[in-house]
């Protein structure tokens, strides 16, 4: 009795209306809405596509110090969720740790204010939805806007909006991506709507609110089939599994049937759908480069059958669902005695798991081609864990351990994947996502950070249940955003869905809304006579200066940024001279003297000025700008390259060689980084064969030595399983054809040289590097009493002089005998 009185007092306490409160709710409103459009905030780690994460984090911190002020009012050290909201702040606490020894320092800066972000909308979650009201705004923000990024993926579909890439063209199919460019996480995210609009359309009492949920679960369900992502629609029955639980036995038998009559309705309009669309996208989007998109009208044949169609669909699940919704109260009280059986409770997900192990079975055997578009129905088919896609995964997450094998407590800090996979990968992919968000995690900030991610989650998760469970009375719709979550969460195992900020800020809004439901049950009795101790103003006090001080490193970033765009414009679009360029970016290394573009572009100007004046006090200015920047952009492979540029251009041609050592070693599966060391090998090997034939030799025997590795590596990929994509090519290149033949001639291996430059024979003659392979390689046939006059004949006829080149060469081997 005495806790419930506390609770309730603890409830009369906490205002239904506060002025900031619903300023801080119309603020995250107003991001749920409008962020998403910025490709979700999606953090890509490449340096030029930032400035949607500055802007939004300039919003998010702007309305983190507005509920700072809230804070002083409602935080009080009395309850689990005041400890939940000093733990949250651990997790930007420790990436900004890990990025004191970070392998990428801007990108641990970057994760650091993410983090901040999240740990924000963590906050946000559990003070501003702590009353009913509030969380209804909330909870209407976040499923309407996930409407319209269905709809707005739809026009794309169907050819009146043209976004890039809401349409992604890969292995031979327009996958639907929507506004995040990438259909697997999109995919998810349809999901976790799918999801919540089932959920809300068989709890609203309101026939408007039913409609509208109802009628958006066939645009839902469409879309998620052309996104053709098989993970998402493994996910799917593990997911209505963690869902039905929260729901009462008759509940849970209409959460199947809608479903059901949402597939159906689906299926028979989905091979129209899917024909109309491609042939849609062969005339809306832009076939070649530099054409523009050719947006349709609505009522085009092929856009107005489309969407007659999918309105057809949408309308007869809308009644469908009528019916069994407010019509079969004869079923519910037919089912109130079952209810009451102890076995009800897995009655429904035991049948569930029945019916995907036989939908799967269905899938498998081909029985749903008929009623599938070939394309979906093939893809579906490939369904198993010998895929490629799978295989390149389990690739990922073993290279991820190597990783933190070698970072274990701390990690590599923030974008450390992203900066040493190429170091420890197993094939040559290119991939700067570990394509799972806590195992990306655990690269970042090793065990203890991971560890603290996971407890966190964890402990809520538990939290909420435990309390949802034992309290019928405060059941309600706030389980969308335990929905929400899980799915999103659960999803982010095998993808990166995560590294959209936006859609993280969602997860972590909706975590800290599982812990604002219940907050009245999670007081702690003897912390009642401290709750009210001046010191219960630290936290707020706190937050207001983060905010703070975020706000304004954000937006020193996005000053930076802005000032970087305008030095670009100043010198490509208005062809402006060095001086006046240079000032605009000047300030962005001076608001982010760290950052690896910014630093590598003055480097880049500073080398094309000592082209057009010959002046090397350039070059000693850029190589004192690559010098700095490595200290804190170690694995930053156009930094290497520039470095081995700036030395080739000061004739320290033996710190160029040890540049491109050092991107053999960080890149070990970059071809390039290979081919142009070769090539300097030979090339050096050749001036100083003879003044000083001992170094050449160790040139060319290093060059070799190279050649060696590439073969090992070369056999290292044939043992990859048949399915596994190998990733970008690795193979001995034309370049270093004739870098290596040219090595093998010096060292008299004839033989050797014929058979490794053979190969030119079919390439451009046109080229001065084939040419000079082609030459070595006639000089070669000839040091062995042959030749080939056809092939002699090409290569007089491309360059005249290269008779009397060949003729020195035939000279020189004669000589060396």
């Amino acid at each position: 009795m005495k806790k419930s009185a506390k609770s309730k007092a603890s409830t009369m306490k906490t205002p239904d209306f506060s002025l900031l409160q619903w300023l801080g709710v119309i603020g995250l409103s107003i991001f749920i809405f409008f962020f998403p459009y910025q490709t979700a905030l999606f953090n890509s780690l490449i340096y030029n596509a930032e400035l949607p994460l500055y802007e939004a984090m300039l919003f998010v911190f702007a309305l983190l110090l507005l509920v700072a002020f809230y804070l002083f009012r409602v935080w009080k050290i009395d309850s689990i969720r005041s400890i939940l909201s000093i733990a949250i702040l651990l997790l930007p606490a420790i990436y900004y740790i890990s990025s004191f020894h970070a392998v990428a320092a801007h990108n641990a800066k970057l994760m650091t204010l993410i983090y901040c972000l999240l740990a924000g909308f963590f906050i946000f979650g559990m003070y501003l939805a702590a009353t009913f009201r509030a969380r209804k705004v909330l909870e209407y923000a976040l499923m309407l806007s996930g409407y319209f990024v269905v709809f707005y993926g739809l026009l794309n579909l169907f050819g009146q909006r043209y976004f890039p890439d809401a349409l992604w063209f890969t292995s031979g199919n327009y996958r639907l991506t929507s506004v995040f460019q990438y259909s697997n996480t999109y995919a998810g995210y349809l999901v976790a709507l799918l999801l919540i609009a089932l959920y809300s359309a068989i709890h609203s009492s309101r026939i408007y609110t039913f409609a509208l949920h109802a009628f958006m679960l066939v645009p839902i369900w469409i879309s998620l089939m052309l996104t053709y992502s098989r993970g998402a629609l493994v996910l799917l029955p593990i997911l209505i599994l963690l869902v039905l639980p929260f729901m009462r036995l008759y509940k849970q038998m209409q959460y199947i049937a809608a479903l059901i009559i949402t597939v159906v309705s689906s299926f028979v309009i989905l091979e129209k759908v899917s024909d109309n669309s491609i042939q849609i996208a062969q005339i809306v989007l832009p076939q070649f480069d530099g054409d523009t998109a050719k947006p349709i009208s609505i009522v085009s044949p092929l856009a107005l059958e489309g969407w007659l169609v999918l309105l057809a669909a949408s309308f007869v699940t809308v009644i469908m669902m009528y019916i069994i919704h407010f019509r079969s109260a004869w079923l519910e009280n037919k089912l109130t005695a079952l209810a009451g059986k102890k076995w009800s409770v897995v009655a429904v997900p035991a049948a569930v798991t029945v019916l995907g192990i036989f939908s799967v079975v269905l899938l498998i055997s081909g029985v749903f081609n008929s009623l599938l578009p070939q394309s979906i129905a093939d893809r579906l088919e490939n369904i198993n864990f010998n895929q490629h896609s799978v295989l390149e995964r389990q690739t990922f997450y073993v290279d991820a351990m190597k990783v933190v094998k070698d970072y274990p407590l701390l990690g590599a800090g923030g974008g450390g994947w992203s900066a040493l996979f190429e170091q420890y990968q197993n094939n040559p992919y290119v991939s700067r996502q570990a394509h799972s968000y806590f195992i990306q995690s655990l690269v970042e900030v090793g065990w203890v950070g991971f560890l603290i991610l996971i407890s966190l989650i964890l402990f809520i998760y538990y939290r909420y249940c435990r309390n949802y469970f034992a309290d019928q009375e405060r059941q309600g719709s706030h389980v969308i955003f335990f929905i929400f979550s899980i799915a999103m969460l659960t999803h982010s195992l095998i993808d990166f869905d995560m590294s959209f900020v936006y859609l993280g800020s969602l997860v972590f809004l909706s975590l800290g809304v599982l812990i604002a439901v219940y907050h009245e049950q999670m007081l702690i009795p003897r912390w009642e006579t401290i709750k009210d101790h001046a010191s219960r103003y630290v936290f707020p006090s706190v937050i207001a200066l983060l905010s703070i001080i975020l706000f304004v490193v954000s937006f020193r970033e996005y000053e930076a940024q802005k000032s970087f765009d305008h030095s670009l414009y100043l010198a490509i679009q208005e062809k402006k001279p060095m001086n006046e360029i240079m000032p605009a970016l000047d300030k962005a290394i001076r608001l982010s003297p760290n950052h690896p573009s910014y630093n590598l572009l003055k480097a880049d100007w500073y080398a094309q000025a000592y082209r057009q004046t010959g002046d090397k006090n350039y070059l000693n200015e850029a190589a004192v700008i690559l010098d700095n920047l490595k200290q804190n952009e170690p694995y930053e492979r156009q930094l290497l390259l520039a470095e081995y540029r700036n030395f080739k251009n000061l004739e320290e041609h033996k710190k160029a060689i040890a540049s491109l050592e050092e991107g053999i070693s960080k890149f070990q599966w970059d071809i390039n980084f290979y081919e142009t060391a070769i090539m300097e090998y030979a090339a050096n090997g050749q001036t100083l064969k003879d003044t000083d034939p001992t170094q050449a030799a160790r040139y060319w025997d290093r060059g070799l030595e190279l050649l060696d590795r590439i073969n090992k590596r070369k056999k290292q990929l044939e043992e990859l399983p048949e399915e596994q994509l190998q990733g970008r090519d690795f193979d001995v290149t034309p370049f270093m054809r004739q870098a290596l033949g040219q090595i093998y001639f010096n060292k008299q291996m004839y033989q050797e040289a014929i058979a490794m430059l053979e190969p030119l024979k079919e390439m451009d003659f046109q080229d001065a590097y084939i040419r000079n392979g082609i030459r070595y390689y006639l000089a070669a046939l000839h040091a062995v009493g042959k030749s080939n006059e056809n092939i002699s004949n090409l290569l007089f006829q491309a360059n005249e002089q290269e008779k009397s080149e060949l003729d020195r060469l035939i000279l020189e081997s004669e000589k060396m005998k």
